[in-house]
């Protein structure tokens, strides 16, 4: 009986020892995904910090699971050179590559049609030639920022009834600046207002348009979809604030920033949600079938410290429309 026991003990033993290693091998099995990213400008590192966290949430944390490799598209002056940097991205062979913009997107598809792509927020498919391309392997989030031009304007409106003249800048390289001149003359028609365009090509060119306005020449100003001005807009707030001209954002992060209000979904947000699409990539599923997502929460913020300096009353029934606030309201 006593050898029986022995026998048992000794076989569950040699089980527990073959469980444990079995255990450990799949663990170093585990695959380790290197996903490429690249960033074109500060702000946007808002998108990464979303995805990171979504993918978290989704058992694909860092260093257990996946690996990033960065690439900054700010940290070189001109095309050539980001062409470099992305061609040493995709010779380290990253099983995604993540794009947090249009102009990123854009300079992968024409470096690699092989490589899987996941974007994050792109305005309209015309920034992209290439995502119908046979051969071609993207997918993604948009960001929507076609589709919300006259609603950003209507909400102008609402938050500035008696506005009448209204500022449209333009991204001349932006492969979106023709249509969306046109969505915003549309609305501005069906709205009663008046727009004047113009356009710029650089964060010079409208800080130096910023600086010859005269006080009060217009109501409020509509940058249009630019990569380029996600920046520059909230760069120039002091600007703005002398000149007390209301601008209409595209991201509640250039709210939290200090611009007076957006109507957007956050760059967190976009991140969150393109993680979910990202985990399907990873687990094996094609692009081509995961196609284009639009965003999930699409909200008015507002900063009230910015539009006390305004010469405006804000009414409760205005300040209701809102779904974020920063800064401190004056009562």
């Amino acid at each position: 009986m006593k050898k029986q026991r022995k026998i048992l003990f000794l076989i569950l033993l040699v089980a527990g020892t073959l469980l444990d290693w079995s255990s450990s091998q799949q663990k170093q099995d585990v695959d380790l995904y290197t996903i490429g990213i690249v960033i074109a400008n500060e702000d946007r590192k808002d998108k990464v910090a979303g995805l990171k966290a979504g993918l978290q949430s989704l058992g694909l944390s860092e260093g257990a699971r996946v690996q990033y490799v960065p690439v900054y598209l700010n940290a070189v002056q001109t095309l050539e050179e980001e062409r470099s940097l992305v061609h040493d991205l995709i010779s380290k062979k990253p099983d995604v590559i993540v794009t947090t913009g249009a102009h990123e997107t854009f300079l992968i598809q024409q470096a690699s049609t092989t490589v899987p792509i996941v974007f994050i927020g792109v305005a309209s498919m015309a920034e992209l030639p290439l995502v119908e391309t046979e051969g071609t392997v993207t997918c993604g989030i948009s960001n929507g920022q076609m589709n919300v031009i006259g609603k950003r304007l209507e909400l102008t409106t609402r938050l500035l009834p008696d506005a009448k003249r209204f500022l449209v800048i333009a991204d001349v390289h932006a492969p979106t600046t023709e249509q969306a001149i046109v969505e915003a003359q549309s609305a501005a028609s069906s709205l009663g207002i008046r727009l004047q365009v113009k356009q710029v090509a650089s964060p010079k060119d409208l800080e130096q348009l910023l600086s010859g306005l005269s006080s009060g020449e217009y109501d409020a100003m509509l940058p249009l979809p630019s990569y380029v001005l996600e920046d520059a807009i909230t760069d120039c707030l002091p600007l703005l604030i002398e000149k007390q001209l209301f601008v209409m954002g595209a991201y509640p992060e250039q709210v939290k920033a200090g611009l007076y209000a957006a109507y957007g979904v956050s760059f967190h947000a976009q991140g969150m949600q393109a993680a979910h699409m990202l985990a399907r990539v990873l687990d094996g599923v094609p692009p081509t079938a995961l196609s284009i997502e639009w965003p999930d929460d699409v909200r008015l913020a507002v900063n009230a410290t910015s539009l006390s300096k305004l010469p405006i009353t804000v009414t409760d029934q205005q300040w209701s429309l809102a779904q974020e606030w920063y800064g401190v309201r004056n009562k």
